[in-house]
């Protein structure tokens, strides 16, 4: 039973990340989302990644919170271990809520080598509004090379890719105030499909 859920909350996950912005239209590609080096910019100035467009969910300049950390793995890859990483912070549970999650802010890290135990790589979302309700961050390695990072809407792990869970749903993060906050991710389970 147990393998069966965590089956169908992959297979919900491959939906939900796939190409969602703030607004429910696909994300308009990589230039909106930061890359590993924006995640040292902590005005945000640097390649955006936070909600775009969403209305009442962007924060309003120089207000947002700032989420950071590092994404490691515990779970042994299938493939190289090598490729790019997508995290994605949604305003509900992206499984259980399927059809209304919407995308708050992402990041894609270009090129991790997450091959060796302990490797690590920082990222950072930028300009996400504050709120009293949790947040729910999900990250994928897509350890098979085939996401197209030019056509966000294919964005989606796949069969071998390491992705974040906690058990059959979607890590949680508060973010109550403005400013700087950290959160760790853990890729721990392999796609099965």
């Amino acid at each position: 039973m147990r393998a069966r859920s965590a089956s169908l909350a992959c297979c919900a996950l491959s939906l939900v990340i796939a190409g969602c912005s703030s607004d429910g239209t696909p994300d308009p590609g990589p230039g909106s989302t930061p890359d590993a080096a924006s995640a040292s910019d902590p005005d945000g100035g640097g390649g955006g990644g936070g909600g775009g467009g969403g209305g009442d969910i962007d924060a309003a300049p120089g207000t947002g919170a700032r989420l950071s950390g590092v994404v490691t793995r515990s779970a042994a890859p299938d493939g190289d271990g090598v490729g790019n990483v997508f995290v994605a912070l949604f305003d509900r549970d992206p499984i259980s809520n399927m059809d209304t999650a919407q995308v708050v802010g992402n990041a894609l890290l270009e090129d991790v080598d997450l091959s060796a135990a302990g490797a690590s790589v920082a990222y950072a979302i930028d300009g996400i509004p504050p709120r009293a309700e949790d947040y729910y961050v999900i990250a994928f390695l897509d350890d098979n090379g085939n996401v197209d990072t030019s056509d966000p809407s294919s964005a989606g792990p796949d069969r071998g890719d390491l992705v974040s869970l906690n058990g059959v749903s979607t890590p949680k993060v508060s973010l109550p105030t403005a400013g700087d906050h950290t959160h760790d991710i853990d890729l721990n389970l392999v796609m099965p499909f």
